[in-house]
């Protein structure tokens, strides 16, 4: 470097400084393409660890309505959502396939597995499907303020598998579309799925051993 009168003295602060910022960019350059490669089309990355013990006892609710099959999760965890899957054929219920899936806990990545995700939705597609050809509706509750949820990961697999993916918290992946309501005859009784089998005796009565219960 040309040096003059005029030249600005370089002090050891200004380059500490400078260098500081340039290893912060090169690392959050870094930390962006590690998480774009791991982010590939069919990669899933959800927690080792299992939700709570409350979470387990949520009731997951099935329903068929106006030829839809709609799941409700609540918080249920995998293990709840297994039991569920178990029971699934007693109301009749095929899987994989589900019109209508709320994603449970808040998008959580405790509650969810790939193997779940299989038994519920189907498996991971090859590639992501255009816009306005999904094949269900993934829908989530969320809050804007709630800055953990919903999971990446957990968006990402239902998208895996052919979702439309709707967040109550402001992001809108897709729209639901419903047919027009049938008339109350042409409904079948939506059925409850329970994981807790002596609770469902007591429901019953006690007097059936079937494994669903109508609402």
């Amino acid at each position: 470097m040309v040096e003059s009168d005029k030249t600005p003295a370089a002090t050891t602060a200004s380059v500490h400084s400078w260098l500081r910022q340039s290893r912060n960019l090169v690392e959050k350059t870094a930390a962006q393409v590690v998480s774009f490669i791991r982010a590939a089309w069919g990669e899933e990355t959800f927690s080792s660890e299992e939700t709570s013990r409350e979470n387990e006892r949520s009731v997951v609710q099935y329903a068929n309505v106006c030829q839809k099959k709609i799941l409700l999760t609540a918080d249920a965890g995998r293990g709840a959502l297994a039991e569920a899957a178990d029971d699934a054929p007693s109301v009749g219920l095929v899987l994989p396939g589900i019109n209508r899936f709320q994603v449970p806990h808040h998008g959580a990545r405790r509650n969810v597995s790939t193997e779940i995700l299989d038994c519920w939705l189907g498996e991971k597609l090859s590639e992501k499907p255009e816009e306005g050809e999904e094949t269900f509706t993934a829908m989530i509750s969320a809050s804007k303020e709630d800055e953990e949820h919903p999971r990446k990961a957990v968006i990402r697999g239902c998208i895996h598998r052919g979702a439309r993916v709707v967040s109550t918290e402001g992001k809108i992946y897709g729209h639901i579309v419903m047919p027009p309501p049938a008339t109350a005859g042409q409904l079948p009784p939506p059925f409850l799925i329970q994981k807790n089998k002596k609770r469902r005796r007591q429901q019953s009565g006690g007097a059936s051993t079937q494994k669903s219960l109508p609402l």
